[in-house]
Parts: structure tokens; sequence; C-alpha cells
């Protein structure tokens, strides 16, 4: 029964085939399966690429580094693979295997996560024992694998995460979830999405943690009863994520400032709080401080196992006395000259240009969304009217209350850490290196997916119409985007310059990938 009165509803009854269809469709095409194929054949662009390149490269480390382990492995699968292998295991990703392989031998191995090399030398003992390959061979794959693995799950993960913190319709949602995950995608990290590296792994923890922590404010605002323990549990999750992340990559203590900030908001209220006893607030606050403990955690824990092994038993290197006794730190400025203002030379001039594009739209979609702007708002959200006739179902009835609560509180302490990590790129690291350590911050992907979104035709979908995806027609919809026709207008300038293309920073982005796999095959510059 209830099945016939959802087909005899009126607005389903008013609505036409055609319509309807397209609708259908438009959910088709934004769909989170669709991802797969497109991750799919992206990474096997970049593959291909890096396959092709010729020689052994500019630098030949990890050619020597494969040819002591060969041995008797000696068939043309191990050849096959090993060639594949080669091209991927360039700059950081020689790091990365031979920590795998034979743990943190060297002092400055130690700049690179501990945690994934465990975890990349399991995932090769355990599983890929079996093939005919040399040991080094095997904990490479392990560390493509995991890589590969880590973005497809990131991707997933961002949609998800952008799905549900988007106050607006279910196919506004939909739309930019897709575009925002697709953006993800073809990152300008690139090939290092593929390689053994860490920035893949950190960048699905970092997703994961957000998408956690936007569970617990969503519990925040709930009215059903121990509400406040799920908020509690889902930020002890996010907690953990973050510090997961952390041990993943560095720049993942930064996430931590998303903590600090629910804090510091909770401090003028503490005394209050405790006065009264209230047990809500108090696990709130209480969570919150151990969540940021765990990020924390995640940032020491390598340090100290560092330390054990070479600031004890009579040993001692310059960084055990200082304080804190960093081996990061340490490892960062002696061996590759990092900290504030050394990167600023003539010289390295180009790698500056080289960053800017990308460092230029991490600022300028932060600063709206931190400072709350109206435009961004309506922009994000969509037009109030959409035409009943383009759903595919009846629509469901305006944004509520909760919905835009959990949004406006969640996305400017998203945009925090990302204007964060873009000042001390530009003053105190290797500056180039923003163009992949951007993967894990997704409010940047977000923003320019509105833009998209609204400037490069999905906004006809919302009214019925194929819009610039398919043949224009006389369509009836079309009135309601007259009446909220100020859409266009409204985000023409979200990223800082009024009549921005967004299709030229997709364009740059690919070919920035591109690029910069063949470099990167040829172990040339940058990385």
């Amino acid at each position: 029964m209830d099945i016939i009165s959802t087909y005899l509803t009126t607005s389903r009854i008013s609505q036409p085939a055609s319509l309807r269809g397209k609708a259908v469709r438009h959910l088709e095409l934004t769909s989170i399966r669709r991802l797969i194929p497109i991750f799919a054949a992206w990474k096997a662009l970049l593959l291909l690429i890096a396959v092709a390149s010729p020689g052994p490269g500019y630098d030949t480390s990890t050619q020597v580094l494969f040819d002591r382990q060969r041995g008797e492995y000696d068939s043309w699968f191990a050849h096959g693979l090993e060639h594949i292998l080669l091209r991927l295991t360039r700059w950081d990703g020689i790091y990365f295997a031979s920590g795998s392989a034979h743990g943190q031998v060297y002092e400055q191995e130690w700049a690179f996560s501990w945690l994934l090399s465990k975890v990349t030398s399991t995932v090769a003992r355990v599983l890929l024992s079996p093939l005919p390959l040399s040991p080094i061979s095997k904990h490479a794959l392990a560390g493509v694998l995991i890589s590969h693995f880590s973005h497809l799950l990131a991707v997933l993960v961002l949609y998800n995460l952008v799905y549900f913190i988007t106050p607006s319709t279910d196919l506004r949602k939909r739309q930019l979830a897709f575009t925002t995950a697709c953006l993800h995608i073809i990152s300008p990290a690139g090939i290092f999405l593929s390689a053994p590296s860490g920035e893949a792994a950190f960048t699905f923890f970092n997703f994961l943690g957000l998408l956690c922590y936007a569970h617990a404010i969503q519990n925040r605002f709930a009215t059903f009863a121990d509400a406040f323990q799920l908020d509690a549990c889902w930020t002890l999750g996010a907690g953990i994520c973050f510090g997961l992340a952390t041990m993943m990559r560095s720049n993942g203590l930064l996430s931590g400032m998303i903590f600090a900030w629910d804090v510091l908001t909770m401090l003028p209220r503490l005394q209050s709080i405790l006065r009264t006893r209230d047990g809500e607030h108090v696990t709130r606050f209480l969570a919150t401080l151990a969540a940021g403990a765990l990020v924390a955690v995640g940032s020491a824990a390598p340090q100290v196992l560092a330390y054990m092994e070479y600031c004890t038993s009579g040993n001692t290197r310059p960084w055990c006395t200082a304080l804190p006794p960093s081996i990061y730190s340490f490892v960062q400025s002696h061996y590759w000259n990092v900290g504030f203002l050394h990167y600023w030379t003539l010289s390295n001039a180009p790698l500056f240009a080289l960053a800017l594009p990308v460092g230029w739209l991490m600022v300028t979609s932060a600063l709206p969304c931190l400072l709350q702007t109206e435009d961004l708002n309506r922009a994000i959200a969509g037009p109030k009217e959409v035409d009943a006739r383009s759903q595919p179902y009846p629509p469901p009835p305006q944004t509520s209350t909760k919905e835009e609560k959990v949004f406006m509180h969640c996305l400017p302490r998203f945009a925090l850490p990302q204007l964060v990590l873009v000042g001390l790129t530009a003053t105190s690291f290797h500056v180039q290196i923003i163009n992949r350590i951007s993967s894990g911050y997704p409010v940047w992907y977000l923003i320019l997916a509105v833009q998209i979104c609204v400037t490069g035709g999905w906004q006809e979908a919302e009214g019925g119409s194929e819009g610039r995806m398919g043949q224009r027609g006389s369509d009836p919809v079309k009135e309601v985007q007259s009446r909220g026709g100020g859409e266009e207008k409204t985000v023409s300038g979200l990223l800082g310059v009024k009549g921005l293309k967004p299709e030229w920073a997709v364009r740059g982005m690919v070919v920035y990938a591109v690029v910069q796999a063949g470099l990167y095959a040829s172990f040339l510059p940058p990385a």
C-alpha cells in the first residue's frame, strides 16, 4: 500500500516523465559508484606516463637499491614489475621502501612515517611473500598498493563528507560531493598519491577525522536523549584519526586546531559547567581534551621511539638535549636546511612561482569560510526555489536549522588548518611541497567545486534541464533559474578574482599532474 500511495501522490502525477527521467539521470551521473572508474582511469594514465619515462633517471639511487637485492629473481614477471616500481620509487619513496625493508637505520629516515613503514613491512611479509620478487621490490610494491587503496578510500570519504555537511537539496548535495571528489582524484599531488609515500594515507585519515568530527557536531545539535554520548564517541574517533594522520605526516598536527578552537569556546563557561555539574557539557569538554591529546600522541610517539634509540644507554645526538627533543625537527633542519625563511633565496624564486597557484587557491577559499560570508553560504546551499518536477521523488522540506548549524560550525574549523598550512609552507618548508600536501585538505576542493557546479552547468540540473551537459531546450524550469539567477554572480569572485573560470584551475591541475608524473619517474625536480 505504501508503494501505491507513493505513486499516486499529486506531486508525482503532476511531474512529466521526461523531466523525472532527467532527474534520475542526474542522480546516476553523481553517484558515488561512478568515482571508481574515474579513479581507475586517472591512475592508469599517470602510471603509463611514469612507465614511459626514458632511461634510469637523473639519480640512480633506486636502481642501485634494487640491484643489490635482485639475486635469483630474473623472470620476465620480476623484470616487468620491477620496471614499474623503479619509476614509482623515487624521491621520498626510496626512504619509505628502505624503511619498510630494513627499519629506520639512518637518522634522516625518521623524517618519514615510522608507522607507515611498519604497515608496508607487514603487508610485504604477510601478503606479498609468495611473489617471485626481490625483498625490496615487495616492500616497494606494498607501498604502492597501500597508496592506491588509501587514495581510493580518501575519495569515497570525501564524497560522504561533502554530502553530509552541505545544507541543501539531495541533488545539490550529490553534485557538490561528486565534483569535489573528482577534483581530489586529479589532485596536484598526482603521482605522489600512487607512489610509496605518506600523502595518500595521511589524506585518508585526515578526511576520515573530519567526517567523524562532523558526525559529532550533528549529535551535538541533536535533541534525542544521550546524544551527547554519541557526540563524545565521534569526537574521540576524530582524535584517533587525526592522530594516525599525524603519524603519517607531521602536518596532521594542524588538525588538532579544530579541538583547540572548541576548547577555547568552552572555557568562558567552564566554571559554570563545573559548578552545576552539567553532565552533557562536562562529557563534551573532556572528550574534546582527550581528542586533542590523541593528536599530540600521534606527533610525540615516533619522537619518543627515536629518543629511546639515540639518546639512551650512553648514546647522544645534538637534538637529544633540545626542548623538546625532536628528531624530526633536527633532521629537517640539519639535512635539508628547513627553517624559518631559509628557503627565501633568489634561486628558489621559480619554486615559489610554482607553488603560488595552489597556495592562492587554498588561501582565497579558506578566508570566506572563516569569515562565514553570505555569498559563500548562498552559493553552497543553492537556490531556495527548486521546481518539484526536477526531483526523482517529492522534494524534501527546506533545509533544517540543524543542518545549517552543523555546516556553519564545521566549515570554518576545517578551513583554519588549511590556512595555517599555507603560511607555514611559505615561510618554513620547501615551498613547492604545497602542491602535494594540499591533497589532504578538503575546503579548497569544495569551494572550487561550488564554482564549477554554478558556472559550469550543474545548476541547470537542479532545474531539470540538461544544461551544458546536454542539449539545451525550452524547458519551463528555466523560469525557476531566472528567479534565482543571481547565483552565478554570487560566486563569481568567491576565489578572489572576479570572472575566474574554474575550468582553468582544473586544466592547470591536470597538466601539472601529468608533467609531474613524467618528471618524478625520471627523478627530476620539483618534488
